[in-house]
């Protein structure tokens, strides 16, 4: 019988951070719930207790929420709800020190994870959601659902960085001359700005989700292996019937004599 599916809520003053948290959680088949920053957490915990329903297994919490206490928070938790596992992060300042995590762990987190930013996604992405996992009593990463996500985030990413085409200043030309620096030319026209459209980047397969996952779907389908294996079998090439020798019919002579005829031989 199949465990029951832990429930996570991720509360991120980041909507962005708390977007790739929740697209990580659910990759490894994981219920997500994005909790907004600005509400008072402890209070959110009482009512879904009082009311009967199922409160989270995990909670991936902001350090640097404005409007939170998180330590504070983290006490109050261990106090009501000793089984829950908070993840506190940050993403303003990355690095996590050894003092910062020993004295969250104090205050009552589980651990103390730094958040996500673009030169570190693949790392620092795989490492949290290893750490959650393994506190979960999850019984594996599915490292194919994560390599698909991280590769999505990271070419969204790579879509949003993306400038709009800048503005070239085109030197002004009057048939011939060119202008100098410096100095006007009676008549002439000032400057046209003309959009320049930006260099194509060359395609990278390895961030073609797409691409990768038919490749890993095709590694791991040994139908799919036989249909690629198949395919490159030429098949025979088709014979027309006109092309084959016929027979010819038996002709009888006056005399009652049969004459055969086969391939232009007479017999």
């Amino acid at each position: 019988m199949d465990a029951p599916q832990k429930l996570a809520f991720v509360v991120q003053s980041n909507r962005l951070q708390g977007l790739m948290w929740q697209a990580l959680l659910k990759s490894q088949k994981l219920a997500v719930i994005l909790e907004p920053a600005k509400g008072d957490l402890a209070d959110c915990m009482s009512q879904i207790a009082s009311a009967g329903l199922t409160l989270p297994d995990v909670i991936v919490l902001d350090a640097e929420a404005a409007e939170l206490n998180p330590y504070e928070f983290c006490r109050w938790c261990r106090a009501a709800f000793p089984k829950m596992q908070i993840f506190l992060t940050r993403c303003r300042q990355l690095h996590v020190s050894d003092t910062e995590r020993r004295w969250a762990k104090q205050q009552g987190a589980t651990d103390f994870l730094s958040g996500f930013d673009r030169d570190t996604l693949m790392t620092s992405a795989t490492e949290n959601i290893k750490c959650i996992l393994t506190r979960l009593d999850y019984p594996f990463l599915n490292e194919k659902a994560l390599l698909t996500v991280l590769l999505n985030i990271r070419r969204q990413l790579g879509t949003t960085q993306s400038a709009s085409p800048a503005l070239a200043i085109r030197p002004d030309t009057v048939k011939g001359k060119s202008t100098t620096p410096g100095l006007s030319l009676a008549g002439a026209k000032p400057p046209v700005e003309e959009p320049v459209s930006p260099e194509q980047p060359t395609p990278d397969p390895l961030n073609d989700v797409a691409w990768v996952t038919s490749g890993l779907r095709a590694l791991s389908n040994g139908k799919a292996r036989k249909a690629a294996k198949d395919s490159f079998t030429p098949s025979p090439p088709a014979v027309e019937s006109n092309a084959l020798p016929k027979r010819a019919l038996d002709e009888k002579l006056a005399d009652g004599t049969t004459v055969r005829r086969y391939r232009g031989v007479v017999y």
